[in-house]
């Protein structure tokens, strides 16, 4: 007596079950990855603002002359109390027009002035048509971590609060302290220089942190 064939392929039912647990499967997948890739973004941008920080520390604390007719210390100090704040900036920037190679370059702004100190024009930046990337804004303010005499406090509402009154020459104090405001700006064809720091606070600093300058 012969046997009837049985199908051994799968039924309609059980193909959209298959491709159903598929589906889910690789949502879950890509829901577990999300927050993998954006934790390794996280860690990327913080190895970046630590980068950033260290080299301008570094630039601030350099050995190596800045000022024409002064110290650094001399010349940073001036640029503070000129206008109440100094700004620098930090950026990677192509070696050259043809090169693939990058470097960090930093420096004070083009509209940086002293009352008495000439800035060595090699300590400035000129234009950031050479911008790699971000191009990174320090904003440096006096902090009230000095005695008084050397400062005025104008209120919570002042931009910048607490401002340098004391002379070069009658600040004592072994050490300037210095609050510092980062701010990033993403690379655009012409990079504003010339802008208003009220304007500059209007956004949200990625960090901010106190550091000195010794003499």
């Amino acid at each position: 007596m012969l046997k009837e064939n049985q199908n051994s392929g799968f039924s309609l039912v059980e193909t959209v079950l298959s491709i159903s647990i598929f589906l889910v499967t690789i949502v879950l997948l890509l829901a577990m990855l999300g927050p993998v890739l954006s934790s390794l973004d996280e860690v990327k941008e913080s190895d970046e603002i630590s980068t950033i920080v260290e080299s301008l520390n570094s630039y601030l604390q350099s050995n190596s002359s800045l000022a024409v007719n002064g110290s650094n210390f001399d010349l940073i100090y001036e640029a503070v109390k000129s206008k109440g704040f100094a700004t620098i900036y930090i950026y990677r920037s192509f070696v050259s027009e043809k090169s693939p190679n990058v470097q960090l370059s930093i420096g004070f702004s083009r509209k940086e002035t002293t009352s008495s100190i000439q800035m060595e024009r090699s300590a400035k930046i000129y234009n950031f048509n050479n911008a790699a990337g971000p191009i990174y804004r320090a904003i440096l303010t006096n902090s009230p971590h000095m005695p008084k005499q050397y400062y005025r406090d104008r209120g919570r509402s002042a931009n910048p609060r607490y401002y340098l009154t004391a002379n070069r020459e009658a600040f004592k104090n072994n050490f300037l302290s210095l609050e510092i405001a980062l701010y990033s700006n993403d690379q655009e064809p012409e990079f504003i220089d010339s802008i208003q720091l009220k304007d500059i606070l209007k956004k949200k600093p990625i960090v901010t942190y106190f550091t000195v300058i010794n003499r």
